[in-house]
């Protein structure tokens, strides 16, 4: 008779990493690509972000640019956000409609930054469905499989 519950001897199990993690190579050249015009911040992104785009084949010398301006408008964001939590993101204006509530000017640029970061996180592949877009996969067709109805 078996024994059921939970498998106490893991000694034949081998364990599997849950993400594929970049190389030194991979390092390296993210590294020889990086700008030197970065900001600390901006730089901290590339480097974060550089050797798994290497290894992905979606940073190249063709694509630096780009790339570096998403680190630029990563940081641009969190910055943005952060003065806006620590102040207020709106402000009421008196008139003769009464009192309205405005949204703070940063938040309009806050926005703007906001669409260029997803639009950039789609060309490099950086959500999930945008990584399968890259990679051919599609979701499917509501209609998959009734062609020979």
């Amino acid at each position: 008779m078996s024994k059921t519950g939970p498998k106490t001897d893991l000694t034949n199990v081998e364990a599997l990493p849950l993400h594929d993690e970049p190389q030194a190579a991979h390092v390296a050249k993210s590294d020889a690509l990086r700008p030197d015009d970065l900001c600390p911040q901006s730089r901290g992104y590339w480097d974060r972000l550089g050797p798994h785009l290497v290894m992905a084949g979606r940073l190249r010398p063709l694509f630096v640019d780009a790339f570096s301006e998403y680190c630029r408008i990563s940081t641009r964001l969190v910055n943005a956000r952060k003065i806006l939590d620590e102040g207020e993101w709106t402000y009421v204006v008196k008139g003769r409609n009464g009192e309205q509530r405005k949204s703070h000017p940063s938040v309009a640029q806050l926005n703007d930054d906001w669409r260029k970061w997803k639009s950039l996180t789609g060309d490099f592949g950086l959500t999930p469905y945008a990584e399968r877009t890259l990679k051919g996969e599609s979701q499917g067709d509501l209609f998959d499989g009734f062609e020979d109805l």
